[in-house]
């Protein structure tokens, strides 16, 4: 009798350590599937942002432009409230583009030319290159580079644009098309490893060409 008791009791203990064991392993498992959904989660929301931000830099290239039209003048003038006719954008130089909202702004985009020498790449990050083009938050949750002001809070985005010559080749010959320049908006981020997001688009003096 005695021994039929201790056989039931090693039987209710293995019978637990089972079920602990595959309740552990059923709480792993969802564990698993919730952190992966939100790993992914995540990965798209910043993607999404990088996305809205380079077409957001594109769009702002073809307003100065429009703008540079309706005060007919060269369309590739970097402000079109300026009389300064020789500050166009140049090629091979990377800029720093985005809205103005200054009350005191003589133009709503305001465009900076990223000076001295420009690196890119996981390992620079943190170099004083790539902060110069980082993105910072404001106190109305407006993205915007200026990452001086101690109220703004800098993000891990960092955005910028540049120009190259569109061409045309006829057999052998390349030719240069000096009315149109190829625009490239480039947003790298640093979210759960690096990240880069690039479109390019032509943006033309449509009007003359």
């Amino acid at each position: 009798m005695n021994t039929i008791n201790i056989t039931k009791k090693w039987f209710s203990i293995i019978e637990i350590l089972v079920w602990i064991f595959i309740f552990s392993m059923w709480i792993a498992w969802v564990y698993a599937i919730i952190s992966s959904t939100l790993r992914i989660n995540d990965l798209n929301k910043n993607y999404i942002i990088a996305v809205n931000l380079a077409n957001e830099q594109i769009e702002l290239v073809r307003n100065i432009r429009d703008s540079n039209y309706k005060k007919i003048q060269k369309y590739n003038m970097i402000n079109p409230s300026s009389n300064n006719y020789t500050n166009v954008f140049e090629y091979w130089k990377k800029y720093k583009i985005e809205n103005n909202y200054s009350d005191t702004a003589d133009f709503p985009i305001q465009v900076i030319d990223i000076t001295d020498w420009f690196e890119q790449w996981v390992d620079k990050l943190n170099w004083v290159s790539m902060q110069k083009y980082i993105i910072c938050i404001d106190s109305l949750n407006r993205y915007t580079h200026d990452c001086n002001n101690p109220n703004n809070k800098k993000t891990k985005f960092y955005k910028y644009i540049s120009f190259e010559k569109v061409t045309h080749k006829e057999w052998t010959n390349q030719i240069d098309i000096t009315d149109a320049y190829l625009v490239t908006s480039k947003v790298i981020w640093y979210i759960r490893w690096y990240h880069e997001f690039e479109i390019k688009s032509i943006v033309a003096d449509w009007k003359r060409l």
